[in-house]
């Protein structure tokens, strides 16, 4: 489920992008509409031409903008806060033209800055906020002051007053229109996410749950394949050795009906077992649960011989006894006793919070196409096997931020080695 951050982020940039298109689309129509009221219904003498070119400027980044988005093309935070820079610089120079400081539109320049407190890091939000200051400051000292309109003298400063009033009412109406469309956007959006991530942590959680019933069918039927196996050739000589004996025979029949079912069962639960998640049990040094899980494999396998070490820090870490790491270990020590029972070597070395594993035999080894697959994809070479095993214990040495390594060993047969992080493992108490 799971994107990068860095896609994230450049995804949010996109959107605001967008957005940013539509605010600057309703303050390019303002401006028009504000040049338009002023000199035609307030007869009031305005470099026209110079206030034109700016407005088309306005256009042009904000149809630069719009070919960005529909471009597709991955937009950063610091694209963001150059468009919304540009945009302070036209409406400054729109500002400069129109009497500075005292056009009662100046605080459209805050516009920018709200939408860069929006969506872009701290670092971003204060250099915009340092660039309106000196726009703002510069529009106080240097300016060109708007000519007094026709027809009004000193008798009509009251008048000249009130429609400035007017106008800061109408520049006010139109910054909230703006801010207000843009922040409620965003608030819509966060909302959207929140409730995306819920969800994704409700499909997560479940999933983990169906996971770790997979894990422990699997990891069960994957165990019990060998015993049944044995069980099923055992009730089968003693049908041929008690052939004589009816009664005998009848119980014996039963025995293997109820083996192949099991057996059945058991394919079944390997075949549409899916991704693992290993389970914990309760707490034990390490040293005493690789032991146990040597102990129990040797009464699975009594015919096949290991050398065991384990050597490393003493005292032993104490560790969560995880089941699907001994189903883990199990499985690679069963492949290998498989090609050589006479020959299992088992070496294990802690440092630390370091787990090494090495587990070796001296089999017929695998051909390097196999050894590529191992922990890739279901592959057997037994006549009988299902192909699960090494993929389900790879699966499980991974979720434990695990790696495992197979190498064909010099001489003949093969080498697993096993790198487990015990942070993972520890008791936090």
């Amino acid at each position: 489920m799971q994107g990068s951050p860095q896609a994230g982020s450049d995804f949010a940039a996109n959107l605001n992008i967008r957005r940013l298109v539509y605010v600057r689309l309703l303050a390019i129509v303002g401006e028009i509409v504000m040049v338009s009221v002023a000199v035609l219904g307030l007869a009031m003498h305005l470099p026209v031409l110079m206030l034109s070119v700016g407005i088309a400027a306005h256009v042009l980044i904000n149809l630069f903008a719009w070919w960005r988005v529909r471009s597709g093309c991955v937009i950063g935070t610091k694209e963001v806060l150059l468009q919304l820079c540009l945009d302070v610089l036209v409406l400054t120079g729109l500002l400069y033209l129109s009497g500075g400081a005292s056009n009662p539109f100046v605080y459209l320049l805050l516009l920018p800055l709200v939408v860069a407190a929006t969506i872009l890091p701290k670092q971003h939000v204060w250099s915009m906020a340092v660039f309106v200051m000196v726009a703002y400051g510069m529009l106080m000292f240097d300016y060109q002051a708007m000519s007094q309109m026709d027809g009004h003298g000193g008798s009509h400063g009251g008048e000249d007053f009130n429609r400035h009033v007017t106008g800061m009412w109408f520049g006010f109406l139109l910054a909230v229109a703006m801010i207000v469309f843009f922040v409620l956007r965003m608030a819509e959006s966060l909302r959207e996410r929140d409730q995306v991530l819920a969800q994704a942590r409700e499909s997560a959680l479940r999933d983990e749950q169906l996971v770790a019933l997979g894990t422990l069918a699997a990891g069960a039927a994957h165990e019990l394949g060998t015993p049944l196996s044995t069980m099923a050739v055992l009730t089968q000589e003693l049908e041929q050795e008690y052939c004589q004996d009816q009664d005998l025979q009848q119980r014996l029949g039963i025995l293997r009906q109820q083996v192949g079912r099991c057996k059945d069962t058991l394919s079944m639960i390997s075949a549409s077992s899916g991704q693992l998640r290993a389970e914990g049990g309760g707490r034990i040094a390490l040293d005493l649960f690789l032991q146990t899980v040597v102990d129990d494999w040797c009464l699975m396998r009594p015919g096949a011989q290991l050398d065991f070490d384990a050597t490393g820090e003493q005292p032993a870490p104490i560790i969560i006894s995880e089941k699907g790491l001994s189903q883990a270990l199990i499985t690679f020590l069963d492949n290998a006793a498989d090609s050589s029972p006479g020959a299992v070597e088992m070496h294990c070395q802690w440092q630390a919070k370091q787990l090494q594993i090495e587990i070796v035999d001296r089999g017929a080894g695998m051909p390097d196409e196999y050894l590529q697959q191992v922990g890739k994809v279901p592959f057997t070479t037994k006549a009988e096997g299902h192909g699960l095993g090494l993929l389900l214990a790879h699966a499980i040495i991974q979720r434990l931020d695990g790696g495992v390594e197979v190498n064909a060993r010099p001489g003949g047969g093969t080498c697993v080695k096993l790198a487990l992080d015990l942070n993972r493992l520890l008791l936090n108490d």
